[in-house]
């Protein structure tokens, strides 16, 4: 006891268990979707389910709530998965070609639709995962990105054959 108060410690042990999983769960969407898409989307629902459900049979409440929190964390993530499909489709998050490959296929066929009459090199537009200056980390590869330097790959040289 220190100044004649009592310490309650469950305060600060639940705030930073929230603070974490937040955290923890913000991080683990972007991973989980770069390389998985959408598909443990109902995996991570379940557990989250079944965490909240433990909750319940807990007895001791710091540990009861910690199991709360982080069960309502992933449930959320789960719904965050697919809004972070979305902010993919939109550019405001990376795309995997590995992993969305129908969406990578939409988008360039898309670009190189709408810039069949430009020029590459004053469109600025990777073909291959549409990024532009302002969207560089989407660029995963492309051979007309402005963003990365793909100059500094040059293409391996071939053998005349024609003489």
């Amino acid at each position: 006891m220190i100044f004649g108060l009592g310490w309650q410690l469950a305060g600060p042990i639940l705030a930073v268990v929230t603070f974490l999983t937040i955290w923890w769960g913000h991080i683990m969407v972007r991973i989980v979707h770069y390389y998985y898409g959408i598909r443990p989307a109902p995996i991570i629902f379940g557990v989250g389910v079944l965490l909240l459900l433990i909750s319940t049979q807990v007895g001791m409440d710091v540990v009861s709530a910690g199991l709360g929190i982080v069960g309502l964390t992933l449930l959320w993530d789960s719904f965050e998965l697919h809004r972070q499909e979305a902010r993919v489709r939109q550019g405001h998050a990376p795309l995997n070609p590995r992993v969305h490959r129908e969406a990578a296929g939409t988008l360039a066929s898309t670009l190189a639709d709408e810039r069949a009459g430009e020029s590459h090199d004053e469109a600025g537009i990777c073909l291959s995962c549409g990024s532009t200056e302002t969207s560089r980390y989407l660029c995963r590869r492309g051979p007309y990105c402005k963003v990365h330097n793909w100059d500094k790959y040059p293409a391996p040289e071939t053998a005349d054959t024609s003489t």
